[in-house]
Parts: C-alpha cells; structure tokens; sequence
C-alpha cells in the first residue's frame, strides 16, 4: 500500500506519552492535558508492506453477526478467497480440509509500515512492523447456523531499529490524533481471546472475554486499518474513545434485514500487553467503556457498503490514569455507487479524554482494477477541546494487489 496525506492548519500540542497497545486511542495524558495550537503544516508519506487479505467478505459469511472486514473471521475469509488460486492454492486446500475436520482455521501476517515528514521537529519520522497470528476453532455447531467458536490473536508490534513508532509520531509533532493506530511499540499482545455465539439462527449473536471493540463498533469496508485508511480520522474518529484490548462483551440483535442493534462494554484501562493485570485491576476499579449503536443497511448482506449508524458511549473517570470520564455520539454513513465508496463520518466529544471534541470526515474509496486494487482519499475537520483554533487532515492511498501465480518458469507476479 503507498498512501500520502496531509495536514493543514493549526495543530494541538498535547502533553501525552505513547501506550504500549492501544488501538483506536493509544495515548493519555500524563497530567492535565494541554492544548497550544501552532500554524505548522505536516506532508507524509507512507509505505507498507503487507502479506494480508484485501478483498470483501465472501457471502457465507457476510450475514453473520460479529464477523466484520476488520475481524479475525473476516480477515481469514478474505485470506481464503485471496489463496483460492495461485501458489498457495495447496495450503488453503488443505487449511478448508482441517477446518471442516476439526472447526480450526488460522492465519498470519506481517506489515511494515514507514512514515516520513518535512517537521523541523525530532523525530520527523518513524517505522513500524506488526506480525500476527490469528485464527477461530468453531467447537460448537461447527457448520450450524448457531455455532459457537473460540477467537484468537496474538500480535507483535515493534518500532524498527532507531525509531519511534508510526503510532507515536503523530501526537510527538503536535497533530491531535493519530497517523496510525496500530503500529505500536508494544511489544507481544493479546487484541482477542474471546467466545463468539450465535443464537436464533444468527439474528442474535453475542461475544465476550479479551475483545477489541472497534473491530465491531461504527465500522465499514475502508475502516480497516490493514486494508484501507490508516489515520484515526478515518477508521474511526478522534472523538471517539474507544479503549485498548481487553475484557469486554456485546451483543447484537438482528430486528430484520434491514435493522440492528449493538451494545456492550469494555475494560475502559485495558492493557493488551499485560492481559491478566489488566483484568485484576478491572475488577477492582470497574471503570468501564460503554456503547450503543442502532444501524440501518437496505440490505444486511451489504452493510458494511452501504449503511447508516449511530452509536452513542460513555465513559467512566478513570482515577490512576488520571482521565475524564465522559460521554458522546458517532455517526457514520456509506454508500456504494458503481466503483465509488463515498462515506461520511461525524462524532463529538463531552469529555472522555478524546483528542478532538467534534470532527467531520468525507470521502470515498474506488474499485481499481477490477476490484483488484483499492484508492481511497479522505479529508478531516476537526476542534480539539477547550480550543478554537481548527484542524484538518488529509490521506489518500492506492493499494496494489499483488498475486503470486505458479507458472512453469517458477513464481510469477
């Protein structure tokens, strides 16, 4: 994937120190927060090397509550329909065989991502790499409408070499939010390890142990941070705060084809890198990150194009991080339009420690190639709290599918 973006107008100095696992909201403040808007501009560039799955889910498994472009499911779904031809044909063969045997499947993948910019300040860029290891062993109903299943991922996330991490660049330049929100120095963590049951021949489902909750909440075809938009502006949003990896549970209920509903909650303090600490001191505090959508898609097979959300949350004070609780809402709209993936998204802040207090993003994706490859631009308006000075951001990718064939002269691209 290269992509570039960029940064326009004034841009929030925060007073914040990387996490060593977020996801979606990987920093807080070390201290009351502080907002000092500078007239700096920022030009990126990104590149990334990735061995993970690009394409849509396949249709068996689009109708199936919890399983999303950003899930582990989802993710071996795509993996599957990308292997089925080409010199891996074999291996996913044998993968189909072992999963209908004994309800396992699994896969993994490594990335490399690299951002440089023109800041005078230091560092002005950074690199990242991520490996994991993923998979799903169905031990219940495995074939069966309302199966049960055990989900699992296990990932490494390291800065490379001398840098910081992706992760971390963003907020070290003063921008309010994130260029990345995955590539981390975390180091080994937990992102999943959670029961997935579906019941009432899949109209409700439910899931609950170690979960991330933006694989579930508020989500689309390009809000994968793999496969699409990398900055948080777009995936999600800075306003919302969702917390690290951790325990937590939701369920969705299926109204009919067109209407849903989701809540849950999540350990609002959880630390992928340190899982069983992480729950010792949840159940202590019970400070915790709660949320409610209500979605509308004029087909369920098709809600992840086309799709109209809103999610309210709250979120508890969080006393030892020394964190505001707060609360907000999140809207989210998509379309499909031949090759075109328009979508709009909108949150605001009271509280909750976010890095914006409202926001605004636009765009679209486009289906290269076929369907092959995926462009996608973006842009983002956003007013960080207690702030009047404005924020704006800018991404736009192209990601080129690259598939190895057999020939008989060896490997081809």
């Amino acid at each position: 994937m290269t992509s570039i973006s960029s940064l326009f107008g004034p841009l929030a100095e925060p007073m914040l120190y990387a996490d060593r696992s977020h996801n979606s909201f990987p920093l807080e403040p070390r201290g009351p927060q502080s907002w000092n808007f500078s007239p700096q501009g920022l030009a990126i560039v990104l590149f990334m090397l990735a061995v993970t799955p690009v394409r849509a889910l396949s249709q068996d498994l689009r109708d199936n509550g919890f399983v999303t472009p950003d899930s582990v499911a989802g993710t071996l779904a795509a993996t599957a329909d990308r292997q089925s031809e080409g010199a891996l044909e074999s291996f996913q063969a044998w993968k189909k065989e072992l999963e209908g045997r004994t309800g396992l499947s699994f896969g993994f993948d490594d990335q490399i991502q690299y951002l440089g910019t023109n800041s005078d300040k230091s560092p002005s860029d950074a690199a990242s790499n991520v490996f994991r290891f993923y998979g799903t062993w169905t031990a219940v109903g495995n074939g069966a409408p309302n199966d049960g299943a055990l989900v699992f991922k296990v990932e490494n996330r390291l800065a490379i070499g001398s840098y910081i991490s992706t992760q971390a660049l963003g907020p070290s330049l003063g921008y309010a939010g994130l260029f990345s929100t995955t590539f981390s120095d975390a180091g080994w963590v937990l992102t999943n390890f959670y029961w997935r049951q579906r019941l009432l021949n899949n109209r409700m489902s439910f899931v609950i142990g170690q979960v991330d909750v933006t694989d579930y909440v508020d989500v689309n075809n390009l809000s994968s941070p793999w496969t699409g938009f990398t900055n948080q502006a777009f995936e999600q949003l800075p306003t919302f705060p969702a917390p690290s990896q951790g325990l937590g549970a939701a369920l969705q209920w299926r109204l009919n084809d067109r209407w849903a509903v989701l809540a849950g909650f999540a350990d609002a303090n959880a630390d992928a890198a340190d899982p069983v600490g992480s729950a010792q001191d949840f159940f202590q505090s019970g400070e915790t990150f709660k949320h409610f959508a209500i979605g509308w898609s004029p087909n369920w097979d098709d809600r992840f194009d086309q799709a109209v959300q809103l999610t309210l949350w709250q979120v508890d004070d969080r006393e030892t991080a020394g964190v505001e609780g707060g609360q907000g809402v999140a809207f989210a709209a998509s379309t499909r339009v031949d090759q075109w993936r328009p979508f709009l998204r909108a949150g605001y802040a009271d509280g909750g420690g976010t890095f914006l207090e409202r926001a605004i993003s636009v765009g679209t994706g486009y289906d290269a190639r076929g369907g092959q490859d995926l462009a996608g631009i973006g842009l983002n308006w956003g007013r960080a709290p207690e702030n009047s000075g404005d924020q704006y951001t800018v991404e736009a990718f192209y990601r080129y599918e690259a598939l190895l064939h057999k020939s008989r002269e060896g490997f081809i691209l």
